[in-house]
């Protein structure tokens, strides 16, 4: 059964995008001078969707390369997500371009004479160049965006095909081309688009740190889409056990953001280098410092306590109040990350954020339930298809 994407939830989507590209427009007047601050919303909203798009198709290809069985009849789902790469990606492109040309300051190093007059810039220039950097955002672009696209159509060729063993040959060897290309870009992305906005700064656990937050996100997400899609009737074969799974991911992922935000963050306050402890005062001594608790609090303190149970990840309506939660609290941490170094006390929950928000949130749910209504949600034919619908734990 195809998903049918009209009512209320469509509207909703074109609602937002209008709103959100009218306030767009708007906060671009309004700030007129902190235009810095709309553009560092729009780093914000494009690197936070297009996490949860590219972890998803992360998601399907450590599936694939592991043989899994379980998750087959919801793959839809992530699939669908990574259908979001294409937009996000481009967004992503347009600001880094906008900077390249001027028109905000996030990355200082884009300056020419913030270079000439930073000798610690300066030995970083191999690296950050104008030309290597823009070349591997376009990279990425191509690389998630491909791999997104081509394990899609995989996908869709298996319904025709049915699970024939050389097609998941096939598609293995694909999914395992696209793991190795992730765990480089996964991290070099982290580094790029939100490292570098504190030039002077650098963590050796950025990138996974970045990785456990865009993962529990994509998964939060899967979980929310999961919920809707057996609600309205297009999961009929979907029982407690995939929840129960997706759940313990969760779960699992909270608690692992935690142990590599705290790891960061403990090393560099035990260390007390200057050049690294300021990351920290930045976001602790500071107004942001209500923020970054409220942020740890929704990330780490409400999945440990709410999701420890088994119970607990199979109650449809307390699971669908914390993937809420959880998405709004990585939101945060993405906000935490990028607006200390991109405008300091300039910041605020205003007309930038919302519209921003808003017009992100409304193309990402378009895009999202547009690709849902492409294929079965259920697949008819798959490897393991059986496996997963007779799945119990």
């Amino acid at each position: 059964m195809k998903y049918v994407f009209q009512g209320k939830l469509k509207m909703a989507s074109f609602a937002l995008m209008g709103i959100g590209l009218v306030g767009l427009i708007v906060s671009f007047i309004v700030f007129k001078d902190n235009t810095q601050r709309v553009w560092a919303n729009l780093l914000l909203n494009s690197f936070f969707f297009t996490g949860i798009a590219v972890a998803g198709t992360f998601f399907i290809a450590v599936n694939i390369v592991g043989e899994s069985g379980w998750y087959t009849m919801l793959k839809r789902i992530p699939e669908a997500l990574g259908q979001f790469t294409y937009f996000g990606m481009a967004a992503i492109l347009a600001v880094v371009l906008a900077g390249v040309f001027g028109a905000h300051h996030i990355y200082e190093f884009f300056d020419p004479k913030v270079v000439a007059s930073d000798s610690l810039i300066q030995g970083k220039m191999g690296y950050l160049n104008t030309p290597f950097f823009v070349g591997r955002i376009v990279a990425y672009f191509i690389i998630w965006g491909g791999f997104a696209y081509l394990l899609r159509k995989f996908s869709l060729q298996e319904e025709e095909l049915g699970g024939t063993f050389d097609h998941y040959v096939k598609v293995r060897k694909w999914a395992a081309g696209f793991l190795i290309l992730f765990a480089v870009t996964s991290s070099t992305s982290a580094w790029d688009l939100l490292m570098s906005i504190d030039v002077h700064w650098f963590s050796t656990l950025f990138g996974w740190y970045i990785f456990a937050g865009i993962f529990v996100s994509s998964i939060s997400a899967t979980m929310l889409l999961m919920l809707h899609l057996n609600k309205n009737g297009y999961l009929p074969n979907l029982n407690l056990s995939h929840i129960h799974d997706i759940g313990k991911f969760m779960f699992a992922f909270s608690i692992f953001w935690t142990y590599l935000y705290f790891s960061q963050f403990i090393l560099i306050w035990y260390a007390n280098v200057p050049e690294e402890i300021v990351y920290f005062m930045e976001r602790y001594d500071t107004n942001y410092r209500p923020l970054v608790l409220l942020m740890v609090v929704m990330n780490f303190v409400l999945p440990l306590l709410v999701l420890m149970t088994r119970d607990a990840k199979r109650n449809y309506n307390l699971l669908t109040v914390m993937t809420l939660l959880i998405l709004a609290g990585h939101w945060l941490d993405v906000f935490q990350i990028i607006m200390p170094g991109a405008v300091a006390d300039k910041w605020g929950i205003g007309l930038p954020e919302v519209s921003c928000l808003a017009l992100f949130a409304g193309l990402f749910i378009f895009v999202v339930f547009t690709a849902l209504t492409k294929a079965n949600v259920e697949p008819t034919k798959a490897t393991f298809l059986d496996e997963s619908r007779h799945h119990q734990i």
